[in-house]
């Protein structure tokens, strides 16, 4: 028995063999071949589910049927040594293989392919596949891979031949040399050519079936017909005089025989097509590139060793090149011969593309020279979007939209080998690999050259084959997208004609020349020729400002960044093309619930809604006027809420972009979530309350009281429909029932935790786990933590941002937490590890809020520094960014002479000087690399202090306004500097910031002599004491007014009136009176000295941002953020006048007034980019001062394809409509 036992395995295929003969059925054959691998009866049973019973009812019928006897061990016993005798028997009869395969390959050194290798072995040996087409790229590895399974199937065959096609043979010759070789069974004829190839391939047939053959026909495209200069013709269909082979592969596909027919080929044949399937035994085997380990492998023959490849230069080199054995083999020679095997030094001269060259670049050229116009078409698409794209975003790009022609040429592209398709989503996406994209780019640059180089004015449209049918950059594609078209297309292209032209003046006129053709051609209409001409000249850096590009079809044109000043548009179309925007700072981002949209909140008041896939604005929701801190999508994505530091709550349609309703709580709205079936909205506000609203009727259904501070954050448990979660300022959590209105659980930070101060337990956000046992929470002590709802103990917190986080959110499948920071940063945490996954960089500024995409894969984030940013969740990298552009004026400050005024702009990162003898711009400072929120004279007006958002100080030399210079650059500020001031003798700087600092420098050395702590949170004001060097005011986010002994540090008076952050301070010319302004629309004056507050001024209804007095200090100015200034009578506090012109007045907040030191002038800078200069003297408006923006005087009457969103974007950056303007040219 144990001699038996320990005998080889019998082949399956020859267990099922003998066992078909002896007549045992499927089912039966099915327990016998397990019983004779050694399984007990209940293991059998339970792999093919059936009863012990029926398996030795199986097993029964099949002794039987085999003639054995005995009980059940012996017959299991005999079985296996009648069979194994019947296989010796078999082994010793079985006749020699004949093989004739002398123009197969030398296998030797094959490496990898174990995964096409395992398949390739089943379909042959076990499957008994009759045809089966390895397809693949030219120098993919079809021709090696096929000799390596004929390897390692042989001795499963009798007879074996490899013919190569490559000569296009005919079929008769390849079917007689077949034939000569097999078995000829008694037939006499086999030679005479007479024979027609129908009755060879029926003889061949027959052969098969009598004898296991394996057939191998290498390099079959190579009698598939080219497709050349037609319009619209398939692959896979034959030459003139080769279609008899599909007659041949069709045969033996539908034939009941025992052997194979193996093809290779770079395309498919037609048959192949039609007769493969998963079921059937015609099969394909599309090989692609080799993996990296594989790859690895051919390369170490080469040479390559760890000392002169790094493995992230390996895999570098391999994903250039597509894992092409062919290309890998040239390209590692090349190395070798060229650069002593150094990869690092191959891949900078090749600065990160890949070369195609030699037997590469001939492959290519064949391939591509069989194609049709419209495959033509489709691979320069594929080559130019460069990431794998889907075919409905194919046919948006094609101009031909006959969709069932680009449905059968995409398919025809993947029978040759050519392009390459992923699921993703449950949607097929096609791409090309990177060897064959760069051929395509490199054929594009060079007829794109051509074509403009010949241009002439009589044949202009001829020769735009290629420039007026493909866009040469997407302007809408991802910005990670663009920027690689703009480096692989515009790049190369621009270098070739300034090659040609000799000189960057010859080649700009030769691009003007060319639009002047182009303007109100028919075919432009239709065409991409304009929009890549200025696409070239904006890639020059040629100035765009003042050009004529009036009456043209303009697309795919970006326009972001550029200035196009007085640029002259009139009656062009535009499809496609991008342009700057106004956005302020995004203080609230995030996507719809199905994905296709998201919105920003900013803080001039409005709602911005945008398509996601193309990141295009379709609309703009004016219903607030400040800060719009929250929104929420209801579950349908029919409605957005908002909610602003206004007050107020508007529930907006999606669809028409119009508010439906109007929701009010007594403070600031800081949160909003729907509940899931959108009926209620949850709403948490700086009045302590928690509101839950009925959408449909607009009433407040319940008022949740209980929080001692400031709630600012609310959400939605996701499964328990009655219960939210809320947080505020003073570090509480509560867990509320809305329909009984009782708070269920309160959670906190521990007392014990020594290391938290009072100010940094403000809980900013929450966010409930996708399963609603997790609670996510951050806040002001800089760390994230994870809340168990069971027992409402928190996990240890998560350590890692350097300053506030502001918000949190889990990813839709709970995995991943996202948290954002002042300190610049996003962070992605494992929720189970509780681990730092990434972070991610880019911004320059605090980042307010964060949104996933629901499918987890995106985040996008919104920040102070005026950009959304687009997150690759699985990498890191930041696919694209949405930047604004907007100059509003935070800081003024007037020269001693009364001279010059400079101007801080936000988002600004240089300083402006105006000369005010006539009022014209002076010149500018450049450095800061942030927003610049406070500019400062000395009192000599030698010197200028800057404080920004990059955390720096600058002083600047400022005698020669023209030829300023940066003297000092002070960095020991934590965060944003919000103000600067100097003191009275100009030997000493304050500055305070949003590290809650003030921090006394000496200007002469730099040094920071004290810094001053005291203020909760950050210091938005200080003013000295013109009277007293020593002292300084300073008022606070946290509401106060503290005064501070300069020498000492020491708080002198802290001044608690105020209700919310106090903006502005500014002591009276005598320093006998200290006036303040904040966001609790109030304007205090107080006696510094006693600190009584002797007046309380009450007339703005918004924020007061500013407070100036005069210079006899008799009057004091206000600026709100309800747009007007007032003047008051500071004696008595009596309101003297209000400043507001209906048609040149401030349209947005005031954020900085200055009186001039002749007290002849008041300016006023607001965020609507407007510095005005009042007289005094009649209390009118004298001049308003103004840079340039980007879009300063731009033409766009009668032009069509933008939406009205995106005019009104265009008209607030300077483009107007409906004046006369001439037609330049410049």
């Amino acid at each position: 028995m144990d001699i038996i036992v320990n005998k080889p395995q019998l082949p399956d295929e020859f267990i099922q063999e003998i066992a078909t003969q002896k007549g045992v059925t499927k089912t039966e054959l099915d327990a016998l071949l397990l019983a004779l691998q050694g399984f007990s009866g209940s293991d059998i049973a339970k792999k093919l589910s059936i009863t012990q019973a029926a398996v030795r009812k199986r097993l029964g019928e099949s002794y039987k049927k085999f003639q054995i006897e005995g009980n059940k061990n012996k017959k299991i016993y005999a079985l296996k040594q009648y069979l194994f005798q019947d296989y010796q028997a078999s082994e010793a009869t079985k006749p020699k293989i004949s093989e004739n395969w002398s123009e197969a390959v030398d296998v030797e050194g094959f490496k990898g392919r174990e995964k096409e290798i395992s398949e390739l072995t089943r379909w042959v040996k076990h499957r008994k596949c009759r045809l089966i087409a390895v397809l693949g790229f030219g120098g993919i590895g079809k021709t090696m891979l096929a000799a390596k399974i004929v390897k390692e199937v042989r001795e499963d065959f009798d007879y074996i031949i490899w013919r190569s096609l490559s000569n296009s043979p005919q079929l008769n010759d390849i079917l007689a040399e077949i034939l000569q070789f097999l078995p000829k069974d008694n037939r006499s004829d086999l030679d005479s050519d007479n024979e027609n190839h129908d009755k060879k391939i029926l003889h061949l047939v027959d052969v098969l079936r009598k004898h296991r053959c394996l057939i191998v026909l290498d390099n079959v495209e190579s009698i598939l017909s080219s497709s050349e200069g037609k319009d619209h013709e398939l692959a896979g269909k034959y030459e003139d005089g080769y279609q008899n082979y599909g007659d041949l592969f069709q045969k033996i596909g539908e034939a009941s025989h025992k052997s194979c027919l193996l093809l290779t080929s770079r395309e498919k044949p037609l048959q192949v097509a039609m007769l493969e399937g998963k079921n059937l035994p015609v099969k394909v085997l599309q090989l692609q590139g080799l993996k990296l380990e594989d790859a690895s492998a051919i390369l170490k023959d080469k040479g390559f060793t760890n000392s002169t490849c790094s493995t992230p230069e390996l895999k570098q080199l391999v994903d250039l090149y597509s894992g092409n054995p062919l290309a890998l083999k040239m390209v590692a020679t090349t190395i070798y011969d060229l650069f002593d095997n150094k990869v690092s030094e191959f891949l900078e001269q090749i600065d990160q593309k890949t070369a195609v060259y030699g037997d590469i670049r001939t492959l290519l050229e064949e391939q591509f020279n069989r194609l049709s116009k419209l495959e033509t078409q489709l691979m320069y698409w594929f080559a130019i979007n460069r990431d794998s794209v889907s075919l409905a975003h194919m046919k948006k790009d094609l101009i031909v939209q006959d969709n069932i022609r680009i449905l059968e040429a995409v398919e025809s592209l993947l029978w040759r080998s050519l392009i390459e398709k992923a699921v993703d989503d449950g949607v097929g996406r096609f791409s090309l690999q990177s060897v064959v994209a760069e051929f395509i780019r490199k054929r594009l640059v060079v007829q794109a050259a051509e074509e403009i180089i010949r241009t002439s004015d009589s044949k202009i449209f001829n020769d735009f084959k290629i420039i007026n049918t493909y866009p040469l950059i997407k302007a809408r594609s991802l910005d990670y997208f663009r920027q690689r078209q703009e480096r692989s297309i515009l790049e190369p292209l621009n270098e070739q004609l300034l090659e040609f032209f000799n000189h960057e003046r010859k080649l700009e006129s030769h691009l003007k020349s060319i639009l002047d053709l182009l303007r109100g051609q028919s075919l432009a209409e239709k065409g991409y020729a304009a929009g890549n001409i200025i696409n070239l000249m904006r890639h020059l850096k040629i100035d765009l400002s003042g050009c004529n590009f009036s009456n043209l079809t303009i697309r795919q044109a970006y326009f972001k960044d550029v200035k196009l000043q007085k640029t002259e548009f009139t009656d062009s179309d535009f499809k496609n093309s991008v342009f700057s925007d106004t956005m302020s700072s995004l203080v609230s981002v995030g996507f719809s619930h199905d994905g296709r949209y998201f919105a920003t909140g900013v803080i001039n008041g409005e709602v911005r809604l945008w398509q996601t896939d193309e990141i295009k604005l379709f609309s703009i929701l004016k219903g607030h006027n400040v800060w719009v801190w929250a929104f929420a999508f209801s579950p349908d994505n029919k409605i957005i809420a908002s909610g602003s530091a206004d007050y107020k709550i508007n529930l907006w349609d999606i669809g028409s972009g119009e508010c439906i309703d109007t929701l009010r709580h007594d403070s600031k709205v800081y949160s909003l979530a729907f509940n899931t079936d959108g009926r209620l909205l949850a709403s948490a506000s700086e009045d302590k309350s928690v509101k839950i609203w009925n959408i449909k009727t607009g009433k407040c259904e319940k008022t949740l009281n209980g929080h001692t501070g400031s709630v600012l954050s609310v959400d939605f448990h996701p499964k328990q429909k009655d219960i939210i979660a809320s947080s505020d300022t003073k570090g509480n959590i509560k867990l509320w029932n809305i329909r009984t209105e009782d708070c269920l659980k309160t959670f906190y930070v521990s007392d014990e935790d020594s290391l938290i101060k009072e100010e940094d337990k403000i809980i900013n956000a929450i966010h409930f786990h996708p399963d609603g046992e997790l609670l996510v929470s951050c806040g002001a002590d800089k760390t994230v933590r994870l809340w168990d709802l069971a027992t409402g103990n928190y996990k240890p917190p998560l350590f890692g941002h350097e300053g506030k986080v502001y918000k949190v959110r889990f990813s839709p499948n709970g995995k991943i937490i996202a948290s954002c920071s002042e300190d610049r940063t996003i962070k992605l945490w494992d929720t189970d590890s509780r681990k730092c996954k990434q972070t991610l960089s880019g911004h320059t500024s605090q980042v307010w809020d964060i949104g996933f995409h629901p499918s987890g894969r995106t985040l996008i984030s919104g920040s102070d520094d005026q950009t959304a940013r687009f997150w690759n969740i699985e990498d890191g990298t930041c696919w694209n960014i949405l930047k604004g552009y907007t100059r509003g004026v935070f800081s003024l400050a007037f020269s001693p002479d009364s001279k010059t005024l400079v101007s801080a702009q936000d988002g600004q990162i240089i300083i402006h000087s105006w000369k005010l003898e006539d009022f014209k711009y002076n010149s500018h400072l450049r450095g800061h690399k942030g927003k610049i929120r406070s500019v400062a004279f000395s009192s000599d007006g030698r010197t200028l202090a800057s404080g920004s958002a990059d955390r720096q100080i600058k002083l600047w030399d400022i005698q020669n306004i023209h030829d300023g210079k940066e003297i000092l650059s002070l960095n020991e500020h934590e965060n944003w500097v919000w103000t600067v001031v100097f003191s009275p003798d100009g030997q000493t700087l304050a500055s305070g910031g949003e590290d809650n600092t003030i921090r006394i420098w000496n200007v002469k050395t730099g040094d920071c002599t004290r810094v001053i702590m005291g203020h909760s949170q950050w210091v938005c004001a200080i003013s000295f004491n013109p009277r007293d060097s020593n002292t300084i005011a300073s008022g606070s986010a946290d509401s106060t007014v503290k005064l501070w002994d300069v020498n000492t540090g020491v708080c002198i008076r802290t001044l608690e009136e105020h209700i919310n952050v106090v903006y502005s301070v500014a002591f009276s010319p005598d320093g006998q009176i200290l006036a303040t302004g904040s966001e609790d629309k109030t304007i205090k004056l107080w006696n510094p000295i006693t600190g009584e507050c002797l007046h309380t001024l009450r007339q703005h209804t918004q924020q007061v941002y500013s407070v100036a007095f005069s210079p006899d200090g008799k009057m004091l100015a206000s600026g709100s953020g309800d747009t007007t200034i007032n003047l008051w009578q500071v004696e008595t506090g009596e309101l003297l006048d209000t400043l507001a012109d209906v048609q040149d007045g401030h349209t947005q907040p005031i954020r900085c007034v200055a009186f001039s030191p002749d007290g002849e002038l008041l300016a006023s800078g607001g965020e609507d980019e407007k510095i005005l200069i009042w007289q005094m003297e009649n209390r009118q408006i004298l001049k308003q001062l103004k840079t340039h923006r980007f879009y300063e005087g731009m033409e766009i009457t009668n032009i069509s394809g933008l939406t009205e969103p995106e005019k009104a974007s265009l008209r607030a950056l300077g483009a107007v409509e409906n004046t006369t303007t001439s037609h330049r040219l410049k």
